[in-house]
């Protein structure tokens, strides 16, 4: 029976290839694009999920209680880590780990010796660390090797990267060509998503050597790039171990104690706590859920209205079966396999379309969610199942019911109204809801593009056009020559300033601390973030100067250049009055005069409002050049700074960056957003449209005798057009009605959570209205005037 069923699905799909493709086409596209989603779901939601007792694993993290709120950091001295592995029972084991925003590794030695930088991929790390999160080893297990100094595990990437061999224990690597780290084992690539999984662990012992300092008996040595896990015993209570530490907080923050307070935070939190820099919020993830689900309910009703408008052509056969005896409950499943064999072409269709788009949505989100062995993975099998009967109940049920209930006198005769086909009230409504879901989706869309565009074009207090950033070959090293090279850069008259910095204005730089003002013995009630650069900082990125004069960075008293916020924060509203103050920053230690004041610029993204910031010289934080250009003959200006550069550092990796592409970056989550609800937005015009085309093919069907009769009467084309225009402008503006509350509701709950949005224009509403009307007279101009020049005398011939 079954093979029957197969039989005269496959010739009835045949009989009518437009009506199948289109079908095909509807559905392949709606699982596609939940497909991608899924994707993208599944890669975030799986990230260190793989880890050994996930559910035991935590971040120490720590909230500064100031009086001007809570101030969230995800980092945590080494100090502190040490102790709760040792004396706090309900910690099973704690591990430490410190990231490297850059490194230069050297392999090789003489004319053979090749240079490498590499970039966030690099930690220090202790044993306690490697025991806590899954490696697989390539090899003995070295994690015991992390308690000497100068080792390193490396990842088999990085060993193929720079021997083109993973049998490289023992061999040499040169850190920032000063120091040697002997390789004691290598780790397997990972081959799951993971937020703490490096290419390169460099023994914590070592860090003791390179940076000489408290680091290890400091509590107060707190950075967002040290971070601190531990693993809780069974049946220990997060909440427990954070009210130990608060008690003991005086032991380690003296009367500091109470602006501290500590939190474990679950493993699972970490990838998408934004407050202690997580990757993505799961709202967002929720919401592209949202959409993958509207792709399928927006491709079924596809399938729903063009079933029914087809379905008057087929009444003389669904007579013609039930008049030889065939049962409704066998047309009905006749119907539901037809349904089964085309949603099995749209699957495979499906990954046709997916397959050519893996690689560009990798590059577009930044990661590697989209792979092609995961279409082969049993978590997308399951899903593609779980579709595929969706998909049947959702677009099969209704017209298989509908279409197996025909009367066979009235199917025989021709004699089928709008009632027995499902009536086209009910195609109305979903056309309506395939409507409002599009112009939700377009709406969305342009207020996230229009959001990232206001991000990239606002004005952040200074001038990063045309700053090129050159990454130091010994970050922190500066050379004693380094005027030298200032002066050999100046020579070109293209370059404009040079400056030795930290980072820029704007960047994920986290140093800052608390801060003493004009001699006073108490410390102010609110943190500031601090800015390392020379004395042509300032100059470089053209800073405005509301008072004062820019430091210097001579080896005497330290000067400040504090901003416009520092000043508010003291409630000063003279600029003037702060030139020549005194103050003290915790952060370094530093004691010094103010000598002058800028106006406020954005430290971070503009997703966080603007902070008090110190700018001062500190060569030892130095690690990269900023060099202002004329950007009218840029390459070859480059090729010049390159051999200026490589004169003064010879055989170093030359690695340089826009000032802007780096501040472009802090928004990448946000235009991952964008491109892909841009993206499935046109996915679900295209579907909408064959909606709209099934749709208005069945009202076409309905009224093929009323157009023939209107055209003998001397209807023109065009009267043709307006019969059928307005009802659909009646849907168009009844699917606004519907979207636009719901547009505005989405999208500004997205736009809240930053500190500076656009404002949300009633025009941006309306586009989604305006964008749709065109698409909607466009596909249903193309199906009515098809029928509109049909010659009367063959649609009035059939009566």
């Amino acid at each position: 029976m079954l093979k029957n069923y197969l039989l005269i699905a496959a010739r009835n799909l045949k009989i009518s290839p437009t009506y199948t493709l289109l079908n095909i086409a509807g559905l392949a596209l709606g699982m596609a694009g939940a497909t991608l989603i899924f994707f993208f779901l599944n890669h975030h939601l799986a990230t260190d999920r793989h880890q050994p007792n996930a559910d035991r694993l935590y971040r120490v993290v720590l909230d500064l209680h100031l009086d001007e709120g809570i101030v969230h950091e995800s980092g945590s001295a080494f100090a502190l880590s040490s102790v709760l592995g040792r004396d706090y029972a309900g910690v099973e084991k704690a591990g430490f780990v410190r990231k490297i925003p850059m490194v230069t590794f050297s392999a090789g030695s003489g004319q053979a010796t090749k240079r490498f930088m590499e970039k966030d991929n690099v930690a220090y790390a202790d044993q306690g660390y490697m025991q806590l999160f899954d490696f697989k080893w390539l090899g003995h297990n070295a994690v015991k090797s992390l308690q000497e100094p100068f080792t390193v595990i490396l990842s088999q990437k990085l060993a193929r990267k720079y021997f083109g061999t993973e049998d490289v224990t023992g061999k040499i690597l040169r850190l920032d060509n000063a120091h040697d780290l002997k390789i004691t084992g290598i780790i397997a690539d990972s081959e799951h998503p993971s937020d703490f999984q490096f290419d390169a662990y460099i023994s914590l012992p070592t860090l003791k050597t390179i940076e000489p300092s408290n680091w290890i008996s400091d509590y107060g040595w707190i950075s967002s790039r040290n971070y601190t896990f531990v693993r809780l015993a069974s049946g220990a209570h997060a909440a427990r171990i954070e009210q130990l530490i608060t008690k003991n907080g005086k032991t380690y923050y003296g009367d500091n104690a109470p602006y501290f307070r500590h939190h474990l935070q679950p493993l699972a939190d970490i990838h998408f706590n934004e407050n202690y820099d997580g990757k993505i919020r799961k709202s967002i993830l929720w919401i592209l859920g949202g959409v993958g689900g509207f792709l399928i309910l927006v491709a079924s009703i596809n399938f729903i209205n063009m079933a029914t408008a087809r379905a008057v052509r087929r009444a003389k056969e669904i007579g013609v079966r039930k008049a030889l005896g065939g049962t409704r409950q066998q047309l009905f499943w006749q119907f539901t396999c037809e349904t089964a064999l085309v949603t099995v072409l749209a699957a495979w269709t499906s990954n046709l379309i997916i397959i050519p788009l893996l690689t560009p949505l990798n590059n577009w989100t930044h990661t590697q969610a989209f792979q092609f062995s995961g279409l082969f993975s049993l978590k997308i099998a399951v899903f593609a199942l779980v579709i595929w009967v969706t998909i049947i109940l959702l677009a099969g049920f209704y017209p298989a019911v509908i279409l197996s209930g025909f009367n066979p006198v009235a199917a025989l005769k021709s004699k089928l109204g709008p009632r027995q086909v499902g009536g086209i009230g009910l195609r109305r409504s979903l056309v309506v809801v395939q409507l409002a879901i599009a112009q939700i989706m377009i709406i969305g869309a342009m207020v996230m593009m229009l959001q990232i565009r206001f991000f990239r074009k606002a004005d952040l207090g200074f001038d990063h056009k045309g700053v090129i950033k050159i990454t130091l070959a010994k970050p922190g090293q500066v050379p004693v020559n380094r005027q030298s090279l200032r002066n050999d850069l100046l020579q070109y008259p293209a370059v404009k300033s040079v400056t030795w910095e930290h980072d820029a204005p704007t960047s994920d730089m986290g140093f800052g601390g608390s801060v003493r003002f004009d001699n006073r013995t108490e410390w102010e009630k609110f943190v500031i973030k601090n800015r390392y650069g020379d004395a042509d900082y300032i100059k470089t990125y053209q800073m405005p100067l509301l008072a004062g004069r820019s430091f210097s960075d001579r080896d005497s008293v330290p000067e400040f250049v504090v901003n416009e916020e520092f000043m508010k924060k003291l409630g000063i509203r003279d600029p003037e009055k702060m030139i020549g103050k005194m103050m003290e920053d915790g952060a370094s230690g530093f004691q010094g005069r103010i000598v002058g004041v800028v106006k406020s610029f954005h430290l971070k993204s503009l997703q966080e409002g603007i902070e008090p910031c110190v700018i001062y010289a500190r060569p030892d934080q130095y690690r990269e050049v900023a060099v202002r250009l004329d950007m009218s003959n840029f390459w070859q200006t480059l090729a010049r700074i390159r051999r200026t550069w490589e004169a003064h550092y010879p055989g170093e990796v030359f690695n340089w960056e826009f000032a802007d592409e780096k501040i472009a970056s802090f928004y990448d989550r946000e235009e991952q957003l964008t491109n892909l609800i841009r993206l499935f937005a046109w996915v679900a015009i295209v579907i909408c449209c064959l909606g709209l085309y099934g749709m208005v093919s069945f009202m076409v069907t309905e009224k093929t005798k009323e157009i023939g009769v209107r055209k003998v009467l001397g209807a023109g084309v065009d009267n043709i057009l307006a019969l059928f225009g307005k009802e659909f402008l009646v849907l168009i503006v009844v699917a606004f009605a519907i979207a636009s509350p719901l547009a505005w509701l989405i999208m500004n709950k997205w736009l809240s959570h930053f500190a500076y949005r656009i404002d949300f224009h009633w025009w941006l509403i309306a586009s989604g209205g305006l964008l749709i009307l065109p698409i909607t007279a466009f596909t249903i101009g193309f199906r009515v005037v098809k029928a509109a020049r049909m010659n009367p005398v063959k649609s009035l011939a059939s009566e």
